[in-house]
């Protein structure tokens, strides 16, 4: 099973969008990854597979078989565990990686309605028959099926995220204040906590508590993964209360402690951080 990341060319573009990703596997022997909980937004486009997607307070799984359907679309994120991915069968998968919040440029939808739905494509880019998955599917070329990609986001683009979402995330992404809290942002934004609460639910699809304990997680591991600090460094940068507040999230968020992931994940393409057991290129 090979992966390919391609990052958008166009500068407006790359403002929504983190980057697109290509599954793509011929045969039918099984391949299980584990990704971990990030703030983006996979919208991820099927053809010719089932996807049996279970996510709940036990399970947060998805088992890829042959399907019937010519094309199946769905959204993934917001995690709040590892999130484990068996493929059984063969395997082209699309996958568009949105900013958090950037979907909402391209679609009204509400959140709840995207991801419990197995046509996400059609729901986002309602305009759009499968004649353009086709052709899609059709190009075997992942940069020009990127340029596709990009084509269409560009002429669907009708930035309607509030300016208060987008000031609150410039505000965490800027690091004008470590490890901001809820009480934070409200501060910042001129809110009530219920008002944030609420923007972020609304227009992120995700708490704001939620949002920023996982960016702290990502931040965490981005430094142990770049061996920059100490495990007692890393806690201490990132606001734990201390070393076993750290590791008691690691295993919470990832299934492992820090040590333990370390000694398992891998890095493709310096974006992608999981644990796979098939052939994947650097």
């Amino acid at each position: 099973m090979n992966s390919v990341i391609i990052k958008p060319g166009n500068e407006i573009l790359k403002r929504y969008v983190q980057y697109f990703l290509f599954f793509n596997k011929m045969d039918e022997r099984m391949v299980n990854y584990t990704t971990f909980p990030n703030n983006n937004l996979c919208l991820a486009i099927y053809k010719q597979n089932e996807v049996h997607y279970v996510n709940d307070q036990q399970s947060n799984s998805c088992i890829i078989t042959v399907g019937d359907s010519n094309f199946v679309s769905r959204c993934y994120g917001f995690h709040k565990m590892p999130f484990q991915v068996n493929v059984n069968s063969p395997l082209d998968q699309v996958c568009i990686v949105f900013y958090p919040a950037a979907l909402g440029a391209f679609t009204s939808a509400s959140y709840e309605d995207l991801m419990s739905s197995n046509h996400v494509f059609e729901t986002v880019f309602p305009d759009k028959n499968t004649f353009f998955l086709e052709q899609l599917f059709a190009e075997q070329n992942f940069a020009k099926r990127a340029q596709r990609l990009e084509s269409l986001l560009l002429n669907n683009l009708n930035d309607c995220i509030p300016n208060r979402l987008k000031d609150a995330l410039l505000f965490i992404s800027n690091g004008h204040q470590e490890n901001p809290t809820v009480e934070d942002l409200a501060r910042k934004l001129r809110l009530s906590e219920t008002s944030v609460f609420r923007l972020f639910k609304n227009h992120l699809g995700q708490n704001p508590k939620s949002f920023l304990k996982t960016i702290r997680f990502r931040t965490a591991l981005d430094k142990m993964l770049s061996k920059e600090c100490s495990l007692t460094e890393t806690a201490y940068l990132n606001q734990y209360y201390d070393q076993a507040h750290l590791i008691k999230d690691f295993r919470s968020l990832s299934g492992h402690s820090p040590k333990q992931l370390l000694g398992k994940v891998a890095l493709s393409q310096n974006d992608l951080v999981w644990i796979c057991d098939g052939k994947f290129p650097e």
